[in-house]
């Protein structure tokens, strides 16, 4: 057995307490049964989404030094 130790917010963990107990559950069980789902499942048992992308537009000059940017990125990348 090993032990798992996380830094939560007291309300974060109040709270989610208040919850665990309303169903039945302490929180070493709840953090059991969440890594057990990821082990079985191979994947986090919730969907995880990304906010909304903000479109921005860019003049030529600026459009041009991030192209640069990126190619001198791949080609690092594909040097290593």
């Amino acid at each position: 057995m090993k032990t798992l130790q996380i830094r939560l917010p007291q309300e974060l963990r109040e709270e989610a307490d208040s919850v665990l107990g309303a169903i039945g559950l302490d929180m070493p069980t709840a953090v059991r049964l969440f890594l057990t789902k990821i082990v079985q499942t191979r994947s986090i048992p919730f969907a995880l989404e990304a906010g909304p992308v903000e479109v921005m537009s860019v003049d030529d000059e600026t459009q041009t030094r991030m192209d640069a940017v990126a190619t001198a990125w791949s080609a690092r990348k594909r040097a290593k």
